[in-house]
């Protein structure tokens, strides 16, 4: 397989939700009109951000087929199917390319991991059995306890992997990014994905990121890639101390739920968050949109 390597912001996409808990599906084409209006050029579908591992396979088949008929062909689209249980993972990979999603994606199981590079390989080659035409990107995440050298999983799946197309790096080592960058002479996508190391990513050779914030922050962070590119330091400074203000926000009032009241100064309301995750009060909300104008978000 050819790999076609990414190119600008992806954004981690949000579920959104109804009051009864049940998966808003009407919401979406809002979203994609959200995000193609900041030149963000892809989406991820249904991974951390997007609670997938708090859907069902039908809620995840559904959001899949509503993505599809709202940005295919506008946002590269990129369908997390990963799930404790194989044949759900199986399920989901088969069908987001029957529907049409561009790529797939796994974060592997977090209960009974795999306890080996080869053990990870074997898993995602059984993963993906019935979805061999899609590019795949491995999900690396310090969330999913599985912590293995991404350079020596590349160099161990190069060839092994047959549709395996990078890593979505969700890793603070820039140090293995830039071998990852540079592995098996530079064929593979390795994605950045994590929002607050941003600058430090582009600098080191990063072309794609994917991220949460990159749903209502993307200009923010176009313009810092642009102060990187042309060495502009103290602009890329300043913008990256407002990315860091976001970032604060998040911690402290709760990643995804923050991140929706985010999306809803924009005008897409997504609703609560589910269970174990605590959804926002009327006043934490209120708190947060006066906590953006300080800042000076727009």
């Amino acid at each position: 397989m050819k790999i076609k390597k990414l190119s600008g912001l992806i954004a981690a996409a949000h579920t959104a939700f109804n009051d009864d808990g049940s998966v808003n599906d009407d919401v979406i084409p809002k979203q994609a009109e959200m995000l193609i209006k900041q030149k963000v050029t892809g989406v991820y579908v249904s991974g951390t951000t997007g609670e997938g591992v708090h859907c069902s396979v039908a809620e995840r088949k559904a959001v899949f087929d509503a993505w599809v008929k709202a940005a295919k062909g506008k946002l590269y689209l990129i369908a997390h199917v990963g799930a404790l249980a194989l044949p759900d993972t199986q399920e989901l990979a088969r069908y987001a390319q029957e529907v049409g999603m561009d790529a797939t994606s796994i974060v592997p199981p977090c209960f009974f991991r795999p306890g080996s590079i080869q053990g990870l390989i074997d898993y995602i080659n059984e993963a993906l059995k019935f979805a061999q035409k899609l590019p795949f990107y491995y999900y690396h995440t310090t969330m999913s306890g599985v912590n293995f050298d991404m350079e020596a999983f590349l160099k161990a799946a190069d060839g092994k992997i047959k549709n395996l197309a990078g890593v979505k790096f969700n890793n603070p080592d820039l140090y293995q990014y830039q071998r990852c960058l540079r592995c098996c002479g530079g064929k593979y996508d390795i994605t950045w994905g994590v929002d607050e190391f941003f600058a430090g990513a582009v600098a080191l050779g990063a072309k794609s990121a994917i991220g949460s914030t990159y749903n209502y922050s993307a200009g923010l962070y176009y313009k810092i890639w642009d102060a990187v590119k042309k060495g502009d330091l103290k602009t890329s400074e300043k913008y990256m101390k407002k990315v860091c203000d976001i970032v604060d926000i998040l911690v402290e009032f709760g990643g995804v739920a923050a991140g929706k009241a985010m999306c809803a100064v924009h005008g897409v309301d997504l609703g609560t968050v589910r269970v174990p995750l605590k959804p926002l009060t009327a006043e934490q909300k209120k708190s947060i949109v006066a906590r953006l104008k300080k800042i000076g978000y727009k």
